[in-house]
């Protein structure tokens, strides 16, 4: 008996070790060189967006600080049949903090739970698209739709893992990363199918503007 329990001691000290070289590799290999913040926020992102009319929220400070964002910029959309969406915006200087903040872990740890997780493609122009995770969560009878991603240059992306196999060696060399914007949308799920379309139309929106030319994603 006692060996088997050593044995097993054994094994989860390793797994740990293991864990933790690999969590210090991946983080050596996707820390950038240096990074360069755009020359533009979603500050500028209008507050009239066909018709949807914008208004400025707050975030929770602690929250703020702990998405290891430089630029933050928040707002709750509302059209006339008082549908609300609320949109929540990052400018992230290391993208190796910011993409640990990831929706999904974030939802799963404040106890919401995940109903449908799928993802859809958003046109930004009549040749391209962009994925966009789309996620039904429930907490306490409450439904939300969810619908987020990632951008990096080029890269559009979803978690950590997404960054270390795809993005790294996408970027390997250059002496300047962009800086990692995030993008989040939310909807209460009132009627899941048309909340869905709602949500994915506006931010439909969202993506178009982000990707606009003089913005220069590198999309």
């Amino acid at each position: 008996m006692m060996g088997n329990t050593a044995t097993r001691i054994y094994i989860a000290t390793a797994l740990v070790l293991v864990i933790y070289g690999g969590n210090k590799l991946a983080k050596l290999a996707t820390d950038p060189p240096e990074v360069e913040m755009p020359n533009w926020t979603f500050d500028e992102l209008p507050k009239r967006l066909g018709d949807w009319t914008g208004v400025a929220t707050k975030l929770d400070p602690a929250i703020a600080s702990a998405t290891d964002a430089k630029i933050i910029v928040n707002r709750a959309y509302r059209d006339k049949l008082d549908h609300v969406i609320n949109l929540h915006t990052a400018m992230i200087e290391n993208p190796t903090l910011g993409i640990c903040h990831n929706p999904q872990i974030c939802y799963l740890y404040t106890d919401w739970t995940n109903k449908i997780k799928l993802f859809e493609e958003l046109p930004i122009s009549s040749e391209k698209t962009i994925p966009v995770y789309v996620g039904l969560w429930e907490k306490e009878g409450e439904k939300v739709w969810v619908v987020y991603w990632y951008q990096l240059g080029p890269n559009v992306l979803f978690d950590r893992y997404d960054m270390g196999i795809r993005v790294h060696w996408s970027l390997a060399g250059k002496p300047k990363w962009p800086a990692l914007i995030k993008v989040l949308l939310q909807t209460p799920a009132l009627d899941t199918e048309d909340s869905k379309s709602m949500l994915l139309e506006f931010a439909g929106r969202i993506a178009k503007w982000e990707n606009l030319p003089q913005h220069n994603n590198g999309l």
